[in-house]
């Protein structure tokens, strides 16, 4: 009976082993269907598009500068020696021409002193001897000597009152100073910066403008100057440079001059020119753009598959981008789900925008 019972048992364990085998391979061959690569070939891609369209173009354009000084001045000394007077102060506002210091003079001064007394004495022996000549009491050449000695005494000292003349410092711009390097009773060496000087009653914004719209400025253009400083102060400016060469990213400097109604220089400013250009042009969005600006191609909608298509782009507008060539009205170009698409994709639209 004992015996019975045992087989019994073993039996039972038998099948529940049988059955959680077959239950476990079961399941592995559902696992292993399961992880078995999918065929993804025919799977749509998920896409938004935008319908390339004419749209209006915006005449402002407008770009981040920073205001920088017009005009400055170095103040140097011509001659050299000691100052005798120099009267200028950081932050003092001097006009172009204003004596602002002088180099000491004396000796040149004791130069045309003596100067003047070697003339009269060389006058007084000038007038005796011709008087000599008239009496037969000496050659007419013994005046040549006395001639030439006064006149070379005579340049000399118009050298000496030249000197002196260049000895004054004059201020070379009208301005504020903003640096002083020397004092009197300092020497001075021809060429060697006593000062600096500052014009900012007119300022200068400096831009740099893309290939694309540097055709649409001029010199004497005007162009208008903003600031987050003044939110409300709008300020007219005057193109006076447009470089005649680009940089290496194609893109021209242009200096604006302003008429400084309270800005610092230094400060950042937005200048805004005016363009004519045509009321409407064919634009789709930049982010369109598979490669950005330097490579511009963009995946086209062809029913439900998609081609890659190399464009000509121009100037950007906001967020669009304006298309010379390469697209026509109406086509739909892709702007989201590049990233897994490829030649001859098959996509399934989400969302168009025109």
């Amino acid at each position: 009976m004992k015996n019975k019972n045992n087989i019994i048992v073993g039996i039972i364990a038998l099948l529940l082993v049988g059955g959680m085998v077959y239950k476990l391979t079961q399941n592995k061959k559902e696992i292993d269907k399961n992880a078995a690569p999918k065929d993804r070939s025919n799977v749509p891609v998920s896409v938004t598009t935008f319908d390339a369209n004419y749209l209006p173009v915006s005449t402002d354009y407008a770009l981040p500068a920073v205001l920088d000084i017009n005009k400055s001045g170095i103040i140097t000394a011509t001659q050299p020696g000691k100052l005798a007077a120099f009267n200028i102060e950081i932050g003092q506002h001097v006009s172009k021409g204003q004596l602002i210091g002088k180099i000491d003079s004396r000796q040149r001064e004791i130069g045309i002193k003596s100067s003047d007394a070697t003339i009269k004495k060389l006058e007084s022996d000038l007038k005796r001897t011709e008087d000599l000549i008239a009496g037969d009491a000496a050659p007419a050449t013994a005046v040549n000597d006395l001639n030439y000695n006064l006149e070379t005494t005579k340049i000399q000292k118009e050298n000496y009152q030249q000197q002196i003349a260049d000895n004054n410092i004059y201020a070379p711009i009208s301005g504020i100073v903003v640096q002083k390097n020397a004092n009197a009773g300092e020497f001075a060496n021809p060429g060697t910066p006593l000062a600096s000087i500052m014009d900012i009653s007119v300022l200068k914004a400096i831009v740099y403008v893309s290939e694309s719209n540097i055709y649409d400025l001029n010199i004497g253009q005007a162009a208008q100057v903003t600031s987050s400083v003044f939110p409300d102060k709008l300020t007219k400016g005057i193109i006076k440079y447009i470089a005649p060469k680009g940089d290496e990213n194609h893109n021209y400097r242009v200096e604006v001059e302003i008429p400084n109604s309270g800005y610092k220089a230094g400060t950042y400013v937005n200048v805004k020119f005016s363009f004519k250009k045509p009321a409407d042009a064919l634009q789709i969005p930049k982010i369109a753009l598979v490669e950005g600006v330097k490579n511009p191609y963009v995946y086209v909608v062809n029913g439900n598959n998609i081609s890659i298509r190399k464009i000509e782009i121009g100037e950007e507008i906001g967020q669009n981008i304006v298309v010379r060539s390469g697209l026509t009205p109406g086509e739909k170009v892709v702007t989201s789900g590049q990233i897994n698409l490829s030649e001859k994709s098959k996509i399934q639209i989400v969302n168009s925008k025109n």
